[in-house]
Order: structure tokens, then sequence, then C-alpha cells
């Protein structure tokens, strides 16, 4: 919906409606005046609309009093009256009684018609004199945002009161045919029904002419001529009806050309899929269907309306809508922003030409955070008026730290929803959020920061948070300086889903104790990975897989602690194996192999078998420091000697063995026939 420029104001500083130029003229001499109310006209005006003839009648009745004393030698008097009427006024005449007066007309200003009445007698003090004036104001064709608008589909025009300036009494009264449905901008006129079925309009009497202002826009309808056509809209044909007055074909023609190129332009700058449901339906609207706005965009039914007089930039405002109507972002500023902006870009992208909202020192006055813009209908005109101009104007202030591929890059974020905090080395799909509940402020902001790779917040506390909602800033500020520390610790490691969760879902108290902890297992991982490089080892894999985990990072925690400890048992252990042995501790390790089972503990770790390497860690340094001991109670025989371990010194005492005697071989007699025996004696 895009907010229509009044037509209020514009005449305003040209409707000056009684200048009564002239002073009295004064019989017989010229002499000084007192001050006085002078000639005080009070008039009734009535417009009757003729929309078959293209033209509206207007009729004022005016009566002239002259409140200018006669001096002492002479007499004042009025002999005429100077006013302006409406641009454009033909027909010009005046009468009074019956009678023709003489008229002036100067046309020379654009902006209004001066008129001079030429009264049949001078007015002179407390007489009346009265008389009417006629003119007609034809609709003269032209540029669609004409003020004058009369054919049998719309009638459209100022509505100006005459009259002296402050003097009370004058009225103004608007007739239309029957079946038309009026809408006055500024004053308020009471609507009633005619003995002939005719729509008035009426005001009560008015406290001063110079006060009022108004305009009146009246359509009627069921005058229709369709188009059907067919657009293709990035890749997709797109089917359009163009519904245009039978009595305005050129708007049919202008806006089913605008639809023609705007709808693949738009496409082609947001690089959503065009997502219209069935026909796109454009059609020529009045101000009694729209009310204070240009365009209205009904995404329920299809329906663009977009007034008769509007540019190409309300046009493709509301054709924007069809991608910014508020499932994408619920606050109302995100997609009146960018259906604003994608408007005018995507009309200068095809030539088209149109006026922005301009945020003046004017409407900053009403300025409010747009996250507090309430619903249409709900909010005073001047703060309206700001909203969309500072929406705007906010949509151009992100796009000057973007462009359009950044942009585009938000806008697929936010129709896939997914997380805005994505997996800083992922690779594949983007992960998509869960329920995560956030105002479209918030998400907003977030995929801007995270897909652009630029800071926005200073924007959002210059126009869109309130108070309450600054705080909440603040505290993502924080959250965020932390998350980037934590991230450029992790380097190649990705947060984990969970705590990227917390982020996305502004549950910062929950994001910062995860990233405490992960701080904790990261710190851990550097100082596993120092040691482990120490040890010409490589760590294995189940930490990262357990910190990048979905809730893993107290299990994360924990391998990083029994890391550590293995770490320290196998460094312990190397350092105490690749010591000398001494005599002692050689003659202890006879049959032990403590280098074997480090290497064992350096396998398990690498396997990320950690109990087994703590185990196999241990029993080598328990060999290799029990060594000395075991030397110590271990007795060998080897060869003829004991070794007698007495201390730290080592006393090899050799014992002489007692010599043999050679042996006996007794020889006694056996039966004849048997073998003879041989027997050793033992010697002496």
């Amino acid at each position: 919906m895009r907010r229509a420029t009044s037509r209020i104001v514009p005449l305003a500083a040209t409707a000056a409606l009684i200048l009564l130029g002239l002073g009295p003229a004064v019989l017989p001499g010229r002499v000084t005046l007192a001050a006085d109310r002078g000639l005080v006209v009070i008039a009734q005006t009535h417009y009757r609309a003729l929309p078959e003839e293209r033209r509206v009648h207007v009729t004022i009745d005016a009566v002239a009093t002259s409140y200018t004393p006669n001096p002492e030698d002479g007499l004042a008097y009025y002999p005429s009256a100077i006013f302006a009427v409406q641009a454009g006024a033909t027909n010009v005449a005046a009468s009074s009684g019956g009678q023709r007066l003489a008229i002036a007309v100067d046309g020379s200003d654009p902006d209004f018609v001066g008129v001079t009445v030429t009264f049949a007698e001078g007015v002179y003090f407390e007489e009346s004199y009265p008389y009417r004036v006629t003119f007609d104001l034809p609709d003269p064709g032209g540029a669609p945002d004409r003020n004058l608008r009369i054919s049998s589909s719309i009638v459209a025009f100022p509505i100006w009161a005459f009259g002296s300036s402050g003097e009370p009494g004058g009225s103004v009264t608007v007739v239309l045919p029957g079946g038309f449905r009026p809408t006055v901008q500024g004053e308020d006129l009471t609507p009633s029904v005619g003995a002939g079925g005719e729509i008035v309009l009426a005001t009560t009497s008015l406290p001063d002419p110079f006060d009022f202002f108004a305009y009146l826009s009246a359509d009627r309808a069921g005058a229709f001529s369709d188009a059907l056509l067919t657009v293709q809209v990035g890749g997709q044909s797109a089917a359009l009806k163009v519904r245009a007055w039978r009595d305005d074909p050129d708007w049919g023609t202008a806006m089913t050309a605008l639809m023609t190129d705007g709808l693949p332009a738009l496409q082609r700058l947001i690089g959503l899929p065009y997502e219209a449901p069935g026909t796109l339906v454009v059609e020529e609207a009045a101000t009694s269907r729209l009310g204070d706005y240009a365009g209205i965009y009904n995404k329920l039914s299809g329906i663009i309306r977009v007034r008769y007089d509007a540019d190409a930039y309300v046009g493709l405002h509301e054709a924007a809508h069809i991608w910014f109507n508020g499932d994408r972002f619920r606050d109302r500023w995100i997609g009146e922003a960018y259906a604003e902006f994608y408007g005018v870009q995507a009309a200068k992208a095809i030539g088209a030409t149109g006026d922005t909202f301009d945020l003046t020192d004017e409407l900053m006055a009403n300025k409010i955070p747009l996250n507090d813009w309430g619903e249409i209908g709900g909010v005073e005109i001047g703060v309206e008026e700001y909203a969309y101009a500072a929406s705007y104007h906010l949509a151009v202030l992100i796009f000057g730290r973007t462009d359009v591929a950044d942009l585009q890059a938000v806008w697929r974020g936010a129709d896939a929803s997914e997380m805005a905090y994505q997996p800083a080395n992922g690779a594949g799909d983007p992960q998509i959020a869960g329920d995560v509940n956030l105002e479209g402020w918030q998400q907003l902001l977030d995929l801007l920061d995270e897909r652009v790779g630029a800071n926005f917040d200073d924007l959002w506390t210059d126009w869109v948070v309130n108070d309450a909602e600054q705080r909440q800033l603040d505290e993502r500020a924080v959250a965020r300086d932390q998350y980037a520390l934590v991230a450029e610790e992790a380097g190649s490691w990705n947060l984990p889903k969970d705590l990227r969760t917390s982020m996305g879902s502004w549950s910062f108290d929950e994001a910062g104790a995860a990233m405490t902890l992960a701080g904790a297992v990261l710190d851990a991982h550097g100082e596993i990975a120092s040691a482990a490089s120490t040890l010409h080892l490589t760590p294995p894999a189940e930490l990262e897989q357990l910190f990048e985990r979905d809730g893993g990072l107290k299990a994360a925690e924990a391998e990083a602690g029994l890391q550590i400890e293995v770490l320290t048992d196998i460094s312990v252990a190397t350092e105490r194996v690749a010591e000398k042995e001494t005599i002692l501790e050689s003659i202890g390790l006879l049959g032990a192999h403590p280098a074997a089972d480090l290497e064992a503990a350096r396998d398990a770790y690498e396997a990320d078998d950690l109990d087994v390497a703590s185990e196999d860690a241990e029993r080598a340094l328990a060999g290799r420091t029990g060594a000395a001991g075991a030397g110590q109670t271990r007795v060998l025989v080897a060869g003829g000697g004991v070794v007698l371990l007495t201390g730290a010194t080592i006393v090899g005492v050799r014992f002489r063995p007692r010599r043999r005697a050679t042996p006996r071989i007794d020889t006694a007699q056996t039966e004849p026939g048997e073998p003879a025996v041989e027997r050793l004696e033992p010697p002496a």
C-alpha cells in the first residue's frame, strides 16, 4: 500500500479567493478614510458535476456590503470586486437582478484565474449589493494526475469557498449524479440524497471562507474495460488482467506497458520467484476505494488497485508487494520500505518515472520508531506520512552498505527460513531454522549482518527500535562480539547448531553460557594441539565431532580433559623411556618392553581409544620406573657365578668349584656273557 500525495496542500497557497484589490471610490474629492471593514462579501457557492458534459458548473451567489463610512465632504462607494477562481475556469459571467454585469478575466497566472466584476451601481456605506458569478470547470484532458478529471467514471476537482477573509456566513454545496461514491480530502462536507436521487455534499455556515480547502474525488463502479495478457516473469508465465475505466483507455494502455516491463524487472532485482496467486488483476480506482492511499495490493484476492492519477512508482510499489506482503517479515515498515525501494528501482530500470517519498523537516517533526508504526487506519496522518518516507529513506541507507546480490541473499534466507547464523565452514545446503518466533525487524537485522558482513545496528537505533527494544539490541551487540571471538578461535571448526540457534533466537543468556563453554573447549583444544605436536601425534577427530554436534559441548569438554590427561601420561612416559638405562635398570628390564607399551599408547591415542592409551602409557612408565628396583631384587644365575647386589654396588664373587676326581671305573666281575658296568664314584 502506498500513501497518496495530498491534493490539498498545493492548492492552499493559490486559493486567495477574495482579493479585494480595489479600495472604495470617493466623491467628490479624494480624502483619507478611517479604518473600517471595507467591502464584505458573503457567498454561497454551488458546484454541480456534469460528467456526461465533462465539466463542473459553478454558481456563486454573493452579497457585497460596504462598511466604509462616507467622508465629511463626500461619498465613498465600491464600484467592483476582484477575486480569483480555480485555474482552467471558462465561460465566466456575472449578473445582478437579471442584469448582465461587465467582467474582466485575467488568466496569466497558472494557479488561478483573476476575475473583476463591475457592479451596475456603486455600493455605498451600509448598502448591500447582490450579484451572481457563474463559470465552468471543464476537464482539460492530458496528464492523468491533473486536478480536474470529469467523466462518466470519475469526478475529481478542487473545491473552493468564496467570500471575504475572516467573515462568517458563507457555505459550499456540491451536487453529484446518483451512483457516484464520493471522497473528500480536507474539510468535511455532510452527505445527503437529493429529491432526484442526486448526491449532495454540503457545509454548514463557514466561519472563514479563507480557511476552507477541499478536494473531491468520486467514482462510479461497473464501467471497466479488461485487457488479458501473459507476461514472462523470471521464466514463469504470469497471467495478468488490466482493468481500466471504459472512458479512460489511456490508463489501461499505460498500466499494461508498465506491468509488462515492470514485473520482470522487479523479479530480477529481488531475486525470488514470482508467486502471485492465479491471475494478477490491476484495476483503476479512485479515492473512494483507496482512501488516503494511491494504491493497494490485496494478497488474498491477487488484486492491485491503483489510483487513476498515480505515477509509475505507485504501480510498481504495489506490484512489489507480491514479494513484500508480510509473509516473510511481519513488521509493516519492512514491507513498505522495500515495496517502495524496489518499485522505484524497477521503474528506473525500465525508464519510467515518478515521485519518491521525501523525508522533509516537516515530516521529521512526527518522527517515531518505525517499530511503533501502527496499523492502517489507526495512525495520525502526519505520523503515517513520516513512516512511509522514513521507511523508504532507511531502505536507501541500507542499500548504501549492500548491493543487489547481498540483498538477494537476505531475501533467499528469509524465504527458505534459513538460520541467520550458518556454519562458518559449511558445505551443501544452508541449515534451516526452527520456530524462533522473531519479529521481522530482528530477523532482517540478523540476516543483513550475517549475509552482508556489515553492521547495521546504528541504523536500527536511529530509525527502528524503541527504548525497550534498544536494550535487546545492546544485549545482542555484546553477544555478537563474544560470538565473533569464539568463531575466530574455532577456526576450521563450526560452532554447534544449538549455540547458533540461541544466537538466532535472541536467547543471549543461553548463548553466552554456551559460548563460555565452547571457549573452554577451544582453549583445551589448543593445549591438546600443542602437546600432540610436540609428541608428533595426530589428535583424534572425536573432539571436533563432539564440539560441532548439537548439544555436544559438555561431552566435548569431558573428551578434551581426558585427552589432556592421556597426552600428559604419554609425555611423561616418553621422557622416562627415552632416558639412558643404567646397568641396574638394564638388568631390571630384562623381559620387559616399555618402549612397545609406549608405542601402543600412541597408537591407541590416535585411534581415540583413550582408556587403553592411558593404561599403555602407565604400563610403559611403570616398567621403566620400576626397572631399577627389579634389578636390585633379581638374581640371575649365569655361568658359574652368583651376582650379589648390595645397595647400589655390584660385587662379583667368583666361587672356585671343587676339583672333580678322575672318574674311576668299577669293573666288577660279571657273569660270563654279561656286559661290564661302569660306575662313577663321587669325588672325595
